[in-house]
């Protein structure tokens, strides 16, 4: 049976900075801010065997917020 270990990405879109910041939670790790936008961040988290999963994204107003859930089976 295959185990799976999942990680998060978050991204907060702040309108008055007009910048987004990118935070990815790996298992057994903190929260780290990234460099880069979001599809970079995906995008090198792909390249490292996760695959998405679930993604949430709301907002009002001038605010934004996004959720990535990815798994990688665990060897």
């Amino acid at each position: 049976m295959t185990s799976w270990e999942y990680a998060s990405v978050i991204t907060a879109n702040d309108a008055q900075s007009q910048r987004a910041g990118v935070s990815v939670k790996l298992p057994h790790g903190a929260l780290e801010r990234q460099a880069g936008d979001t599809s970079s961040v995906l995008n090198r988290l792909g390249a490292e065997g996760w695959e998405l999963v679930s993604y949430h994204s709301s907002g009002a107003g001038t605010w934004g917020f996004e959720q990535f859930w990815l798994k990688r089976p665990v060897e």
